[in-house]
């Protein structure tokens, strides 16, 4: 095993302009020194761990690499598959100097050691397993499968190659995917089609890089190219960071643009959010962020297959509604509990994985009630949330109580110290009645107590009476409001009817006022009916697509008032205005010819005279 520390040089800082550089020394399993060297920049670092290839990293603070998280983990990004960086001054979860870390694995440490010396030291920890692994790489690996070039427009040949291409790309998908069924593996698979076929896969494989070596391999020709990466996280993670175990229930809007909203056993809103192009881990490292998953909930039924996969990885009871949401249900519910936490839902992704874990939450949260209820008035010191969990597995609500109790008896019995026996005791036989009378108090205690919880069971019967009849009421008020909304919804149907007929009205008004003034015209001799046959030569009218033209070209329509069949109602001004215009273009077009007269003339003339 080799091991390479570095540590960076005084008067250095990531955050410069100038590059920092660092001390790097490698040692072997012996801690022995292999090599060393000062003033090394970053891109030697590099370049070091691929050629002398270490097993290990160490530093006592990786962000003297990076300036930010997001540098940083391209940095790391850069190093070997297979080589872990480990900070030794990250100790059991607490940060240590590396002085202190050293002395207590008992190596010499005197003052304020040099860069060389502190790259040593961490070399040497992590040599002795002290110290922990930084995650930057996903437990997952991405197969992208696309075009190793662009195609441009071009002809019968271009789309033959493309339709080609796209094929490849199809049985090379199909190929990948075989070996991967064929070997075991767990992964997603998307796709962009076209209409001639796919142009472009992509495999989300839930293992590391190396378990793919020899299955699939990298390509990268002139038509067709196949890259393999793994997946890296978005920040930095230390080995044994502990999650959360708070349980809590989550709602799933599976698809391209995946809702999640995540709720905690009182129903308050602890996450909610959608993000686009997730694949399974994601949605999976999202929810363990915010407590341990007890249910998983979708508003479809039958249940998508990736909903059923990432419940089974959490190890999650999954919720299944009796029939698919409605959206006038969901709009509702949500509705609801946007006004009681003072929220504002837009996304409808957000709006349907919400209402999938409050659909959930508000099945089981009466029995999540009558737990707390029971437990409050037998004032029992248990894990409240242990007992919610064993009621939302499916178990009756007096098992898990019991369970709990048995749990402190148990545990009380454990306290109780054994009496330490000697020949030279006198009082043996006390002592032995006394621990009999100590037992029977135990047993007594265990007969009242279960007196306690049929007694209690016996309210929840009765309770459970009030809270159905309570769950009726509620059921009508709920049937209210849906009725209201969808006479609001008719309401808007009819304003909107309402507003049309009243510009179709406002139309018709015109239309009547328009018709009116035809018919005034008519009785004042100023307009005139006419066939289109009594019309002047220089014009004609064309009744079927309503077309006036004067001299062959078309001109504005207004001029005629009104199109009767064949026949049409114009202005008599119009009618002189028109043949005033006529006798002037006429008289034009004679002077035009005149003018072109005199100049052959003129010319014929010239000729003759030459």
């Amino acid at each position: 095993m080799k091991v390479m520390g570095i540590d960076i040089e005084p008067g250095q800082s990531p955050s410069s302009l100038k590059p920092p550089t660092y001390s790097v020394i490698i040692i072997n399993e012996k801690g022995e020194v292999e090599y060393k060297a000062e003033s090394s920049p970053l891109t030697k670092i590099l370049r070091l761990a691929w050629e002398l290839r270490p097993d290990k990293i160490a530093v006592d603070n990786v962000y003297e690499l990076a300036p930010d998280e997001k540098k940083l983990v391209k940095i790391l990004s850069l190093l070997p598959d297979k080589l872990e960086v480990i900070q030794v001054t990250y100790v059991n979860n607490t940060f240590k100097d590396i002085r202190d870390v050293a002395r207590e694995a008992g190596l010499e440490v005197q003052g304020k050691p040099t860069p060389l010396r502190t790259a040593y030291l961490a070399a040497v920890l992590a040599l002795k397993g002290i110290g922990t692994p930084i995650r930057i790489r996903e437990n997952k690996t991405k197969i992208i499968i696309s075009r190793g070039r662009a195609v441009g427009p071009g002809g019968m040949s271009s789309n033959r190659y493309k339709r080609n291409l796209r094929g490849l790309i199809l049985r090379v998908a199909k190929r990948i995917k075989e070996q991967l069924d064929a070997h075991g593996f767990d992964y997603d698979y998307s796709i962009k089609r076209s209409k001639n076929g796919i142009e472009k896969a992509v495999f989300t494989v839930y293992s590391p890089r190396e378990s793919l070596y020899g299955i699939v391999r990298k390509m990268k020709g002139h038509d067709l190219r196949v890259e393999i990466k793994p997946v890296y996280k978005s920040k930095i993670e230390f080995g044994d960071t502990k999650k959360e175990t708070k349980p809590v229930i989550v709602g799933i809007d599976p698809g391209i643009e995946v809702g999640i909203s995540i709720i905690d056993l009182h129903g308050n809103p602890l996450f909610m959010t959608s993000r686009r192009n997730i694949d399974r881990e994601d949605v999976i490292d999202i929810i363990r962020k915010y407590g341990k998953p007890v249910l998983i909930a979708t508003d479809v039924n039958p249940v998508p297959d990736s909903v059923k996969k990432i419940s089974a990885v959490l190890n999650s009871k999954l919720f299944v509604p009796d029939r698919r949401l409605s959206m006038d249900e969901k709009m509702l519910i949500v509705d609801k509990f946007s006004t009681q936490h003072g929220l504002k839902i837009d996304d409808p992704h957000v709006r349907d994985s919400l209402a999938a874990a409050l659909k959930a939450y508000y099945e089981i949260s009466h029995k999540l009630n009558q737990a707390r209820g029971l437990l409050r008035r037998m004032d029992i010191d248990v894990d409240e949330d242990r007992v919610l969990e064993c009621i939302i597995e499916g178990k009756t609500m007096d098992e898990c109580v019991e369970k709990e109790i048995e749990k402190e008896i148990e545990f009380t019995k454990n306290e109780i110290s054994q009496p330490n026996f000697t020949p030279h005791q006198t009082n043996y036989y006390t002592k032995v009645n006394s621990l009999e009378e100590e037992n029977m108090q135990l047993k007594r205690d265990i007969e009242r107590l279960k007196r306690k919880i049929r007694e209690m069971t016996f309210q929840n019967v009765l309770l459970q009476k009030r809270i159905d009849e309570i769950k009726t009421m509620y059921n009508k008020e709920l049937q209210k409001e849906r009725k209201i909304y969808e006479l609001k919804l008719e309401i808007e149907n009819y304003i909107k009817l309402i507003n049309t007929m009243r510009n179709q009205i406002e139309e018709k008004e015109k239309e009547i006022k328009s018709l009116l003034e035809i018919i005034e015209g008519l009785i004042n001799s100023r307009l005139l009916v006419v066939s289109s046959d009594q019309l002047p030569p220089y014009i004609e009218v064309d009744t079927n697509e309503k077309r006036v033209y004067f001299h062959s070209q078309q001109v504005d329509n207004s001029i005629v008032k009104l199109f009767l069949g064949d026949k049409v109602i114009v202005e008599k001004e119009t009618l002189r205005d028109l043949e005033i215009l006529n006798k002037e273009k006429l008289l034009a077009e004679s002077e035009k010819l005149d003018l072109k007269r005199i100049l052959e003339d003129y010319r014929r003339n010239r000729f003759r005279t030459k």
